[in-house]
C-alpha cells in the first residue's frame, strides 16, 4: 500500500518525465530525471515504478501504444497516455481518433495545448477518471487529478460509464482541455519540478 504523499509525488515526477522525454520519444537517464526534480535516484526509480513507467538500462521509457480493442473495433484509448496531457507537455498538436464504446460512433478530436481545433461529433465528451489519493492542492487552490479514460459521442452516451465509475467525470472536450492546463499548472508549481 502506498501513501497519499507517494502517489502525489509519483504523479508529479511522471509529469516531469513526460515533459523531459517529450512523451517518450527521447528516453532519459533516471539519474538525470532525479537530478532535474531534486530527488535521490533510488526514490525517483521507486516512484516511476509506482506510476507504471519502465526503466530499462537506466533509461525512463514510456509506453504510448494502445492495447487491442474489442473485436471489430479500433484500439481503445483507455490505456493510452492522456492525450490532453501529451499536448500540454509537448506543445504539439494532437489528433485523437477513437470509437464511442456505447454507440460505436467514430469520435475525432484535434487540439493543441491552447485550444480545441475540431470535435466530431460536436457534442463528444471526455470520460475522465479521478486519480485516487492524488493531492494537487496549492494553498486554497485545489485541482482534482483527472485522466482522460476515453471519448464518448455525447454526454448521454457516457451515462452508463458514469454510473459504473462514480468517481469519474464527463466533460466537454474544451472544458477538459481547460482542466488539463490547470492541472499541469499545479504540477509545474510544485517546487522541485
Amino acid at each position: 500500500m502506498t501513501t497519499r504523499t507517494d502517489r502525489t509525488a509519483a504523479v508529479r515526477i511522471a509529469w516531469a518525465a513526460t515533459k523531459l522525454t517529450r512523451a517518450g520519444r527521447h528516453p532519459i537517464a533516471i539519474g538525470r530525471l532525479a537530478a532535474t526534480v531534486g530527488m535521490d535516484p533510488a526514490e525517483a526509480h521507486r516512484l516511476m515504478d509506482l506510476m507504471g513507467f519502465a526503466i530499462r538500462d537506466g533509461l525512463v521509457v514510456m509506453d504510448r501504444g494502445s492495447r487491442p480493442g474489442p473485436v471489430g473495433k479500433a484500439a481503445s484509448d483507455r490505456y493510452q497516455m492522456d492525450l490532453f496531457l501529451l499536448a500540454v507537455a509537448t506543445g504539439e498538436p494532437v489528433h485523437a481518433d477513437s470509437f464511442c464504446p456505447a454507440t460505436g460512433a467514430r469520435v475525432r478530436v484535434h487540439f493543441t495545448r491552447d485550444r480545441v481545433l475540431s470535435v466530431d461529433p460536436p457534442h463528444a465528451v471526455v470520460a475522465a477518471s479521478r486519480l485516487p489519493g492524488i493531492d494537487l492542492t496549492l494553498g486554497q487552490d485545489y485541482v482534482e487529478a483527472l485522466v482522460c479514460t476515453q471519448f464518448f459521442a455525447s454526454k448521454e452516451a457516457a451515462a452508463g460509464w458514469l454510473l459504473e465509475n462514480i468517481d469519474g467525470r464527463v466533460l466537454s472536450v474544451p472544458d477538459y482541455l481547460v482542466h488539463t492546463r490547470r492541472m499541469a499548472a499545479a504540477l509545474e508549481a510544485w517546487p522541485s519540478i
